[in-house]
């Protein structure tokens, strides 16, 4: 379930910065409503309960000492956006950066501020079923292969991004992800944990249209990791 929410969340970020530009929604007076939540406790790092930080938008203060357990809702203009997030002395959390992202019109957005698998601070948002439009495709994204065969651990974990943003982190061999995206362009790439390129396994720069049913499979292909793509 953590890695479904990763991807949505992601998917829905890029999707958002796409067309989110801040100006042009602002002109045309299209707007989605956008929930903020702070759900990492500072005891798991080791820092204060509350971990206070400032959040910021399109590098402007927009959430000033957010605090574990909060939570904000509001509505903003369709457009592009980035999202970072600092200590409230001002350190800077780069591992919790989002963005750029494009954001439509009437779509509901959930950012949440958590720990991934390694315990480190993250930003994760998705889009709300219910709002997503006609103009998107399904997706299945398979890890399919086993470690050993290239001498590795057998759960072979990487970490899979989409236009440049995390968007499955520690994804291992046998792990399934399905959801639905906003049509659109897309360039995937893998990474091992350690942050070693995988360019083998490059899809993209791809056009996705609406109503596409898309599978993702990673597998090795003459002994070398790829990612099959085959639309249903």
């Amino acid at each position: 379930m953590k890695k479904l929410l990763s991807i949505t969340f992601a998917f829905a970020l890029l999707f958002v910065s796409a067309a989110f530009s801040t100006d042009n929604a602002a002109a045309a007076g299209n707007t989605f409503n956008l929930m903020v939540e702070h759900t990492i406790n500072g005891k798991d790092l080791g820092l204060d309960k509350d971990l206070p930080v400032n959040v910021f938008i399109n590098g402007n203060l927009a959430i000033e000492d957010f605090r574990f357990g909060e939570t904000i809702a509001t509505s903003l203009p369709a457009g592009t956006y980035r999202v970072s997030v600092a200590l409230v002395d001002g350190t800077p959390l780069p591992s919790m950066d989002l963005g750029p992202v494009t954001i439509p019109a009437g779509v509901d957005v959930t950012i949440k501020a958590l720990l991934d698998y390694e315990d480190t601070p993250i930003l994760s948002a998705s889009v709300a079923e219910s709002m997503m439009a006609s103009n998107t495709f399904d997706v299945t994204v398979r890890h399919s292969i086993n470690g050993r065969s290239l001498g590795l651990p057998k759960a072979l974990p990487v970490n899979v991004f989409i236009n440049g943003a995390l968007a499955i982190p520690g994804f291992e061999f046998g792990d399934k992800v399905v959801t639905s995206l906003p049509a659109g362009n897309y360039t995937i790439t893998v990474e091992l944990l350690d942050g070693t390129p995988l360019p083998s396994m490059t899809v993209g720069p791809v056009d996705v249209p609406a109503g596409a049913d898309l599978i993702f499979n990673a597998k090795l292909q003459a002994g070398v990791p790829s990612i099959r793509v085959v639309s249903r």
